[in-house]
């Protein structure tokens, strides 16, 4: 005979199908204490042996500073000088957009509350945005 045909220590579900995956069958036959490398295996057992452990980054001399948020510092958006409590705006996005409301006052945030017609905008005073 030319040469004896190994069988495979997994038995197999299916044609090509074999029970324990590649993984599972290296582990069980201890595949994983072989290398094909004889270099590299020797050289292995070298470096666990290693006491002293460096370390993974070094950080520059220069270190660069964090740039500061601009979030902290919400400045409102300035009025226009025409609008005043009790002019007449027609507002040109969202929800009621073409709607006309009545100006009441700029809140603290830069918003805007007006009011208008109960039928228009379902709401006594509403917020909206000052663009």
């Amino acid at each position: 005979m030319p040469g004896k045909v190994g069988k495979s220590r997994t038995p197999e579900l299916a044609q090509g199908i074999n029970k324990l995956g590649r993984s599972a069958s290296c582990a069980k036959n201890h595949r994983y204490l072989y290398s094909k490398n004889k270099v590299a295996a020797a050289k292995a057992p070298a470096e666990v042996a290693k006491s002293i452990v460096e370390p993974k980054f070094y950080s520059a001399d220069d270190v660069a500073r964090p740039i500061p948020s601009r979030k902290s510092h919400h400045k409102p958006a300035r009025l226009r000088a025409s609008i005043t409590p009790g002019t007449v705006l027609i507002l040109l996005a969202g929800r009621f957009r073409g709607k006309r409301v009545v100006f009441l006052k700029q809140l603290p945030s830069g918003l805007l509350l007006v009011t208008g017609q109960s039928s228009t905008i379902c709401q006594a005073v509403h917020i909206v945005g000052n663009a």
